[in-house]
C-alpha cells in the first residue's frame, strides 16, 4: 500500500489510485420534476439550525475544516461563499447540519456575502435562510456561477450531483480557478470509481482538471457520520494552472445532461417562487 501524503499541518493530500472494481451503469431513467410547496414552521426550523451550529462549534470537524481552508488561503480574503444544493432545511437533519457548517464558516471567514440556491427550497425555508443573513439566488443557474477574479470564493456543494461541480468548473474554466476553494464530494473517489470513458463524456471538466487539482481530504470525524462523508477541499494552485497550454482551456458550449435523475435542470424549474 502506498504511503499517504500529508501537508504541513497533517491534512491528508489525496493521490489517485484507480480502482479495479467494475462500475455498473444503470439504465437511463426519464424523470419529471414536480416542485411541491409545503409549509414549515420557520421558528422551529431556525432553532434546530441554531442547535446544529452549537454542535459544530465544539466539534473537531469544524476545527479541521477551518484549519484546512485557512492553510490554503495564503492570507487572501474570502470575499464570498456560494452554496448550492442544501436541500430541504425544514425537513432534513442532514441539510440542517450542512447549513450549520455554512453558517459557522460565514462567522469564521467573514465574507462580504454568502449566496445560497437550491431549486427545491420552500418559501418558508427561504425565510429561514434570510433570517440567518444569507442571500438567495432565485434563478436556477445549474451551478454556473462566475466567481471573483481577484479574491477567493469558497464554493460549497454538500453532497451535490457531480453535474453541478462540472458546470461550476465550466463557467470558470481558465486561470480564474486559482481564486476558488471548492468544498464538495471527493474528485478522487469519483475518478477511482467510474470508467475514464464515462467521466470524459459526462463530466469532462472534472475529468480534465483532476490531474492538476490539489485535493485535501477532510476526515469524517463529526458525531454523525452520514453528514460530511466523502467531502474534500479542492484547490487549483496557480503554479499548476500556469503550466497548462492554451488548448487545454478551450471549452465547448455549456454541458447538456440527458437521462439523469439526480440533477434538477433549469428547464425543470426556472425560478424560486419567493
Amino acid at each position: 500500500m502506498s504511503k499517504s501524503k500529508f501537508d504541513s499541518d497533517g491534512f491528508q493530500i489525496i493521490s489517485s489510485k484507480r480502482s479495479s472494481k467494475k462500475s455498473t451503469k444503470l439504465p437511463p431513467q426519464q424523470t419529471n420534476f414536480v416542485k411541491e410547496e409545503i409549509h414549515i414552521d420557520v421558528e422551529k426550523t431556525y432553532r434546530r439550525i441554531l442547535s446544529a451550529i452549537e454542535d459544530l462549534k465544539t466539534s473537531e470537524y469544524l476545527s479541521d475544516v477551518n484549519k484546512a481552508v485557512s492553510n490554503n488561503l495564503k492570507q487572501r480574503k474570502v470575499v464570498e461563499i456560494v452554496c448550492f444544493g442544501l436541500g430541504h432545511i425544514g425537513e432534513c437533519t442532514i441539510s440542517q447540519y450542512q447549513l450549520g457548517l455554512l453558517l459557522c464558516l460565514k462567522d469564521i471567514l467573514k465574507p462580504d456575502k454568502v449566496f445560497v440556491h437550491d431549486p427545491i427550497f420552500y418559501v418558508n425555508e427561504c425565510q429561514v435562510l434570510k433570517k440567518f443573513g444569507l442571500e438567495i439566488i432565485e434563478q436556477n443557474q445549474e451551478g454556473s456561477y462566475i466567481i471573483s477574479d481577484q479574491e477567493i470564493t469558497l464554493v460549497y456543494l454538500p453532497h451535490c450531483p457531480k453535474q453541478l461541480a462540472n458546470n461550476f468548473l465550466w463557467s470558470n474554466w481558465g486561470l480564474r480557478l486559482e481564486n476558488c476553494v471548492l468544498m464538495c464530494n471527493s474528485f478522487t473517489s469519483l475518478i477511482e470509481n467510474h470508467p475514464n470513458r464515462i467521466l470524459a463524456e459526462t463530466v469532462p471538466y472534472i475529468y480534465r482538471i483532476f490531474p492538476h487539482t490539489t485535493e485535501i481530504a477532510l476526515e469524517n470525524n463529526f458525531t454523525f457520520r452520514d453528514i460530511f462523508n466523502d467531502t474534500s477541499l479542492h484547490i487549483f494552485e496557480k503554479h499548476k494552472l500556469d503550466l497548462l497550454s492554451y488548448e487545454f482551456w478551450i471549452k465547448n458550449a455549456k454541458p447538456n445532461y440527458e437521462n439523469t435523475e439526480e440533477f434538477i435542470t433549469s428547464l425543470m424549474v426556472e425560478k424560486l417562487n419567493l
